[in-house]
C-alpha cells in the first residue's frame, strides 16, 4: 500500500512500474534478445552489436498503453525530453533497470540495462495491469480484445471496459461464481450473465430475485468501482495489479470492507496488489510491513506509530505544506503572518542575518490554525510532528506571545525538534511602542489638516507613564499586561489623525525604526531564530 496525502507522486509510482514492465514486454517482444548478449558476452557474436549492453526496441507512442499521452515529452521530468530516463524495479529473481531513450515526440527506444542477467530476463514474466479509478460508466461498450481492455485500463477509462471484463469473467465459471457471490454478500445485488452476442455488450443485475433487471448503468459509482476491481482480480490471476485509490467513489463504512475483500480474493488468485491511497480506513487496516509512506519519498513504515503519524499527516498537511518542507530548512510557527512582516522589517533594519532565513530559507505557520473554517484548530506540535515524516530531521520553532507564559514554556534552543521561544513583553507589537519610531511614522502619514505629532503627544501625557516614553526600553508593567494591537496603537494613532490604520499596516512602523531605536530583545530573538535554524547570527 502507498500512502500519502494528493500531489506527492502515488499514482506517478504506479505508472512507473506499469511503464517499466510494459517496456520490458515490448523490449522482449521486438528484436532484443537476452540469448544473443548472452552469447556474446561468452566471446561469441559480434562485439560491434552489443559493446554497449542490449540492443534498443522502438516503442511509438500509440502503442504505449500506460499513461495518456499527446506527445512523448511530457513523460520526462519538466518536459526535459533528453538522453535517457531509467526505471529499476527490484524484485524476487534480482533488479532490472529499464532505460527509455528520448528520440521524437512520436517515439522512444527501450531496453534493459547491461547490467541485467540475460537468464533473468528470459525467465522475466511479471504480468502487470494498472486502473485508475472510475470516472463514470459508458452508455453502450462494444467487445473489445484483450489488449484493448487493458490499454483503456491504463489510460484511465475504466468505464469503457468493465462490462468486457465481466465477459472475461463469465467465461470461467469459476471466476463468475466467486465474483457474483462476492457481489451479492457486499451489496445484495445478483449480476446477470452479460450478454455479448450484439452490437454493444448487455450487462444486468437485479436488486433482489423478484426485481426487474437493471443496466449496469443503473447502479451507484461506488458498485461501479469495487465491480471492477474484483472483476479485475478474477480474470487476471497470477498478476501484479496497480489499483489507483481503490476507495474512490465509497462510503467510509464501505473502504474497509472492500480493501478486505481485494486482499482475500487477491490472495486465492495469486496475485499481488499495489495500490495508492490517502483513505484513512483503508490505511489503518494495512498492517505496517506493508505500508509504504510517499510525503518526499517512498520508505516503508516502521512500525505502528509511524503510520498512526501518517494518519495523522492526513488529516494535517496540505500539499503546500509537503513542497514547502521539501526545500526549507525549517518551519516558524508565529501568532499571525503579521508577526512574520514585523520580524522581517526589523531584521532588514538590523541588516541581521535572519532577513535571509525569514524572506528565502524558512516556511511559516500560524501556531494555530484551521485547515477549513470551523474545524478544530491544527496545533504547531501536531503540525510539526506530521511534517517529521516527510522531513524527518526538520527542525521547528514556535514564538509564542508573552501572555502564554504558563501554557508555552520556553525551551533550549538546540537547533533540533520542536523549539519554543516566548516574548517578554505581551506581544510583539509591544515592541513598536518607541517614541521616536511612531512620531516619524504619525509624520510620514498625516498632513497639516490632522493632529499630527501634536495629537500623538497628547494622548501619550494623558495615557501612558512618562517613565514608558522616556526609557521605551524598560521593563515596565504596562507592555507586559497590555495588548498593543487593540489597546494602545489604535487611540495613539487615531488620537494622530490615522484612525484607518490596520494592524496589517503596523510593520510599517518598523520599517522606519532606526538600529538604535529596536528593541535589544528583538534583536536577541532574531539571534535565536537563526541558531534555531543552524544558522550563525
Amino acid at each position: 500500500m502507498i500512502a500519502g496525502p494528493n500531489n506527492t507522486g502515488k499514482t506517478t509510482v504506479l505508472q512507473a512500474i506499469a511503464a517499466w514492465a510494459f517496456a520490458l514486454r515490448r523490449w522482449k517482444a521486438g528484436v532484443g534478445s537476452p540469448e544473443r548478449y548472452r552469447r556474446w558476452k561468452a566471446g561469441v557474436g559480434s562485439p560491434e552489436r552489443y559493446r554497449h549492453g542490449y540492443d534498443h526496441v522502438p516503442m511509438s507512442r500509440q502503442s504505449f498503453a500506460v499513461v495518456p499521452l499527446r506527445a512523448y515529452d511530457l513523460l520526462w521530468t519538466d518536459r526535459l525530453y533528453r538522453g535517457a530516463m531509467e526505471i529499476r524495479v527490484v524484485h524476487d529473481a534480482g533488479a532490472v533497470t529499464m532505460e527509455f531513450r528520448a528520440d521524437s515526440t512520436e517515439e522512444i527506444h527501450v531496453r534493459p540495462e547491461a547490467d541485467a542477467k540475460p537468464e533473468v530476463l528470459a525467465n522475466l514474466d511479471i504480468p502487470v495491469v494498472f486502473t485508475a479509478p472510475m470516472d463514470g460508466l459508458a452508455i453502450e461498450e462494444p467487445l473489445y480484445h484483450r489488449p484493448k481492455v487493458d490499454q483503456l485500463l491504463a489510460v484511465g477509462r475504466p468505464g469503457e471496459a468493465l462490462r468486457n471484463l465481466l465477459v472475461e469473467a463469465h467465461a470461467t465459471p469459476a471466476a463468475w461464481d466467486a465474483l457474483t457471490e462476492s457481489v451479492e454478500r457486499l451489496f445484495g445485488y445478483r449480476l446477470l450473465p452479460p450478454n455479448a452476442e450484439g452490437a454493444h455488450v448487455v450487462a444486468e443485475f437485479r436488486t433482489s430475485d423478484t426485481a426487474q433487471p437493471l443496466d449496469l448503468a443503473s447502479a451507484g459509482s461506488g458498485f461501479h468501482q469495487v465491480l471492477m476491481l474484483l472483476a479485475l482480480l478474477h480474470v487476471r490471476p497470477g498478476s501484479v495489479l496497480l489499483l489507483d485509490e481503490p476507495d474512490a467513489h465509497l462510503h467510509l463504512i464501505l473502504q474497509n470492507s472492500i480493501w478486505r475483500e481485494l486482499r482475500r480474493v487477491a490472495a486465492r488468485q495469486r496475485s499481488q496488489l499495489i495500490c495508492a491511497t490517502h483513505a484513512e480506513a483503508v490505511i489503518d487496516a494495512v498492517e505496517p510491513r506493508d505500508l509504504c509512506i510517499l510525503l518526499d519519498r517512498p520508505r516503508m513504515a516502521a512500525d505502528s506509530a509511524e503510520k498512526r503519524r501518517l494518519l495523522a499527516s492526513l488529516r494535517v498537511l496540505s500539499n503546500t505544506d509537503i513542497v514547502q518542507a521539501q526545500s526549507a530548512r525549517g518551519v516558524l510557527y508565529l501568532e499571525n503572518y503579521t508577526d512574520w512582516d514585523l520580524l522581517s522589517a526589523w531584521a532588514h533594519r538590523l541588516g541581521h542575518r535572519a532577513e535571509g532565513l525569514l524572506t528565502t530559507e524558512l516556511m511559516w505557520k500560524p501556531a494555530v490554525f484551521e485547515l477549513e473554517k470551523g474545524q478544530p484548530g491544527i496545533r504547531s506540535r501536531d503540525h510539526f510532528d506530521a511534517l517529521r515524516l516527510a522531513r524527518p530531521g526538520f527542525a521547528g520553532l514556535e514564538l509564542v506571545d508573552g501572555d502564554a507564559r504558563e501554557s508555552a514554556p520556553e525551551t533550549e534552543i538546540t537547533g533540533a525538534g520542536l523549539q519554543r521561544l516566548r516574548w517578554r513583553r505581551y506581544e510583539i507589537e509591544s515592541y513598536l511602542l518607541h517614541p521616536d519610531a511612531l512620531t516619524r511614522f504619525v509624520d510620514r502619514e498625516t498632513n497639516e489638516d490632522s493632529p499630527g505629532v501634536a495629537g500623538l503627544e497628547e494622548w501619550w501625557r494623558n495615557n501612558l507613564p512618562a517613565v514608558l516614553i522616556e526609557d521605551p526600553f524598560g521593563d515596565h508593567p504596562l507592555v507586559r499586561h497590555t495588548k498593543a494591537r487593540t489597546e494602545l496603537l489604535p487611540p495613539m494613532l487615531a488620537a494622530a489623525g490615522l484612525p484607518d490604520i490596520s494592524y496589517r499596516q503596523y510593520h510599517e512602523i518598523a520599517a522606519l525604526m532606526e538600529p538604535n531605536e529596536i528593541h535589544p530583545e528583538v534583536v536577541e530573538k532574531l539571534d535565536a531564530i537563526c541558531r534555531a535554524f543552524g544558522v550563525e547570527p
